[in-house]
């Protein structure tokens, strides 16, 4: 799998939606909340028995709303890079559904585009 873009947001009122590219073919659309709410599941599942969960990015509100939206895009990159590109996470089927990624059976290449 290459490099996950947060490639772009969708402002509408109070949400902004984020547009992640995972493939030619393969784009989910993700609140803030979403990734709220993966960061919880997995500060649960994995802290007690040691293993470092990265960092969420705090939801930035500025003055200048297009700068701080651009922020949070580019961290929010990072941080789904930093899961989809760590050995214990990759395989987690939380993430997998966030991502909308089919599990691949043992033995089996591919999953997402």
């Amino acid at each position: 799998m290459s490099k996950i873009e947060v490639r772009s947001v969708t402002k509408t009122g109070q949400s902004t939606t984020y547009q992640i590219l995972l493939g030619p073919s393969h784009v989910v659309s993700r609140r803030y909340r979403d990734f709220e709410e993966l960061h919880d599941f997995l500060m649960k599942k994995y802290v007690s028995s040691g293993l470092q969960v990265p960092h969420l990015p705090e939801k930035k509100a500025g003055i200048n709303k297009t700068t701080s939206t651009e922020k949070n895009r580019a961290q929010l990159e990072v941080y789904v890079n930093q899961l989809l590109f760590h050995p214990h996470f990759v395989k987690e089927p939380e993430l997998l559904k966030f991502f909308e990624i089919k599990p691949v059976a043992e033995g089996e290449e591919g999953g997402g585009d």
